[in-house]
């Protein structure tokens, strides 16, 4: 790589490392919310809470990077041309497209990146997250029964009068909605909960257990001396696990089950032509940005104007993308458009970017 290359190419590294951490940051920030309940409500850790973060990433970072790289290319040789560099390396005789290789560099490295991602990181993370969540979710040994306040569990609402410093719970109240049928509701003098089994147990002692039959509209109590509550019963099984389009590894998007619904065979095959699509997104966001920006002569007042083109032809390629992701569920004969799409602005803006270069060595020459 020459000397000029390696400047402009370690300007748009650096410009690309600062919009994927901002744009990481803004969305994890967002999904945090959605995350808070699983401290709150589970008790767990928080090296557990920053890990389902961690699972997210691959998903994040097949979108996040062709964005960040159209905005770092946009604004470096917009910050190049402002100051006259690019004028200079112009004149000394290099074309536009010269100056375009270090952004197709980082550009052909985020491409291979993005299609380590589709095809292996993005499935194996969301199996995990999955699978944590799920693990979470059912999670109820490690909880912080707070005393004096009502506990959400899922489809079950506990409340404790109080707790000794053995969790030793006392004056318990609980609700039980996972039943179709019937509701539950437990009250007991003390008690204190119990791992065993990958279960979570409540053993209480000296209370009552009074069940309500939506179908009759009865109410049936049992009065009992000890009493053992199954507070993870009815949680949903690994084993029983149907991996969802994004889950799955491209070999079991294509090897599906023989069970496996209409719906959901259309699904699978539009996630397989998503996995070769997506990592194609920045290729296209670079060229367009590329084309867009090296477009007219170099002005120190610099291309505000093509880099709104660029932002607008992006725009154009990002909406007719999704139109054809959701409509080759319902109808396969779509997804040539969807190739040629992408054939098209990227087609499209290598012209561009070809005739730009020309026409400025052009009136180089002249």
């Amino acid at each position: 790589m020459k000397l000029y290359s390696r400047y402009i190419f370690h300007k748009i590294l650096i410009g690309f490392a600062g919009c994927i951490s901002i744009l990481i940051s803004l969305i994890w920030f967002s999904r945090a919310i959605s995350f808070v309940k699983y401290v709150t409500e589970n008790g767990i850790a928080i090296d557990q809470f920053f890990y389902l973060f961690v699972l997210i990433l691959p998903w994040l970072l097949i979108f996040i990077i062709p964005i960040s790289l159209m905005i770092s290319i946009l604004i470096i040789y917009n910050r190049l041309i402002s100051s006259n560099e690019m004028a200079i390396l112009k004149n000394s005789g290099l074309t536009k497209f010269s100056l375009s290789k270090p952004a197709a560099y980082l550009t052909i490295f985020c491409t291979i990146f993005c299609f380590a991602i589709s095809f292996y990181f993005m499935p194996y993370a969301n199996k995990k997250l999955r699978l944590s969540r799920t693990d979470l979710r059912n999670n109820y040994t490690n909880l912080s029964i707070n005393p004096q306040t009502f506990e959400s569990l899922k489809s079950m609402t506990m409340y404790v009068k109080n707790r000794n410093e053995d969790n030793r719970l006392f004056g318990i109240l609980l609700h039980d909605e996972r039943a179709a049928e019937y509701s539950t509701t437990i009250t007991a003098e003390t008690g204190n909960i119990v791992a065993q089994d990958n279960s979570a147990l409540l053993y209480m002692e000296n209370g009552t257990v009074q069940k309500f039959n939506y179908s009759n509209q009865k109410s049936e109590i049992l009065h009992f001396d000890n009493y053992v509550f199954n507070l993870t019963e009815g949680r949903e099984s690994i084993d029983k696990f149907s991996w969802k389009s994004k889950e799955r590894y491209l070999d079991e998007l294509i090897n599906y089950e023989p069970e496996t619904p209409d719906y959901d065979i259309a699904r699978f095959r539009t996630e397989i032509h998503q996995r070769f699509t997506y990592p194609l997104l920045p290729m296209i966001f670079a060229t367009i940005s590329l084309a867009c920006i090296m477009r007219g002569s170099f002005s120190r007042r610099g291309n505000s104007s093509n880099i709104i083109l660029a932002v607008f032809v992006s725009t154009i390629f990002l909406i007719l993308t999704i139109l054809l992701y959701n409509a080759m569920e319902s109808s396969p004969k779509i997804t040539p458009l969807l190739y040629l799409n992408f054939l098209l602005f990227f087609g499209g803006g290598l012209h561009f970017l070809h005739e730009a270069s020309r026409k400025s060595e052009h009136k180089t020459n002249s």
